[in-house]
């Protein structure tokens, strides 16, 4: 009976907790327009696979109760994701809930010739060259993000501004980098030509991987090279993350232009340095580009294994990590017909989910079914093309996924 009473006590102080700690954040509705494309009464971690999230729930309790510590969410896929318009808007109502623990992970997409997200700035000097996990008899070494680009000449850098349109504070002190740092490797320095008391600290974790600390609060990023030893030669950058001081989250955007499920499993150091930003919650948004061919191409037990084993590498980068599996949208083919290659990887996500206890996320039913991306063109939330959406369609998109995430979160304290 103690016990009972005991256990009604602590479950009524979390729900107190959670309501106060939720209420002015989540009194408003996220959604400043409704469509009729898209059934919002599905809008839900699905058929049950919401358990599969508890350890991810867990953490938020924690962070809730003490308000201490970091929250790291990854979200990895194709275009879709690389873009960043879906995933900054759902970084944007995290960390409105939780705060601001940093910008995450980085990439300067516009040094390997590819869209970079308009969010952030990049420029950059000297020669680089670019090597794709999406390329044909790729034989490089790729970094987290099916990416690498490399230099040999020791005068190169680049600037990043985590911040480009000035809506966020992107400020950091804390910076990881991914980068070769092998001895043949030249030594990466950051500097600030407006402040001569800059100064910062290398620590070194493993190979392929180092955190450096600034004595004070950085707004961007100036990444020169140095060549301190005769052997030095050569320089390989897989990306960076950058983190402040605060307690709060942080939302890394791992994604690929027409990445398949195979891509990241090309990538030697993606268990490692996925390890690196110690994830809580993984988000594995992929399939377009393996469903976007004729049926009599289509190969579903590759991409089973494809996945299995990129399930296999994320649970590698840490034991007992959940894992959220999205269905890809719906989509016409490029000669206006429609397949049922959709639904099959569907079918896929599912039997996946109960086999490595990954919650799911069926963006697919969610936007409507079968045939809803054309509503959704019409709507100004798709473009033309009938596989991509629009600015607008994806922030909707990444407004439905945190909601889809928070209610099976808050359904618990019901």
């Amino acid at each position: 009976m103690k016990r009972i009473v005991s256990r009604l006590i602590i479950s009524s102080f979390c729900i107190l907790l959670f309501t106060s700690f939720t209420k002015q954040r989540h009194s408003l509705s996220i959604f400043e327009d409704v469509y009729s494309c898209i059934d919002y009464q599905k809008n839900t971690i699905s058929r049950g696979t919401d358990k599969y999230l508890f350890s991810f729930y867990n953490h938020l309790d924690h962070f809730i109760k003490t308000r201490m510590g970091k929250i790291n969410i990854v979200h990895i896929g194709d275009s879709h994701i690389q873009a960043d318009y879906l995933t900054n808007e759902t970084r944007r109502l995290f960390q409105q809930t939780f705060g601001n623990g940093g910008r995450g992970f980085l990439f300067p997409f516009r040094m390997a010739n590819t869209n970079n997200p308009i969010n952030y700035s990049v420029s950059f000097g000297g020669r680089w060259s670019n090597c794709k996990a999406v390329q044909a008899g790729t034989g490089c070494s790729l970094g987290l993000n099916g990416l690498v680009i490399s230099t040999r000449d020791s005068n190169a850098y680049m600037m990043i501004d985590p911040d480009r349109l000035g809506k966020e504070d992107y400020s950091f002190s804390n910076l990881k980098l991914f980068y070769q740092t092998d001895a043949e490797s030249f030594t990466p320095n950051f500097k600030r030509n407006s402040d001569r008391d800059f100064y910062f600290d290398e620590l070194p974790v493993e190979d392929g991987y180092s955190q450096f600390y600034f004595d004070k609060p950085q707004d961007s990023v100036f990444l020169n090279l140095s060549k301190s030893f005769p052997g030095q030669n050569h320089f390989q950058f897989y990306g960076l993350s950058l983190e402040n001081s605060n307690h709060g989250l942080l939302y890394h955007a791992i994604g690929l232009n027409g990445a398949f499920t195979k891509t990241f499993n090309k990538s030697a150091l993606f268990t490692k340095q996925l390890s690196a930003l110690e994830p809580d919650l993984v988000i594995v948004s992929l399939g377009t580009n393996d469903n976007f061919m004729p049926e009599s191409r289509y190969c579903g037990y590759c991409i089973k294994d494809n996945l299995r084993t990129l399930l296999d590498n994320i649970r590698l980068s840490k034991p007992g990590v959940s894992i959220l599996l999205v269905s890809p949208g719906d989509f016409y083919m490029k000669n206006g017909t429609h397949t049922n290659t959709n639904d099959n990887y569907r079918r896929i996500l599912f039997e996946l989910a109960e086999e490595y206890n990954c919650g799911v996320w069926d963006f697919n039913e969610v936007m409507g079914g079968n045939y809803s991306i054309k509503c959704w063109t019409k709507n100004g939330l798709a473009r033309a093309d009938y596989v991509h959406y629009s600015k607008k369609g994806y922030e909707v998109q990444g407004q439905l996924l945190y909601r889809a995430i928070m209610d099976s979160y808050e359904k618990r304290f019901n």
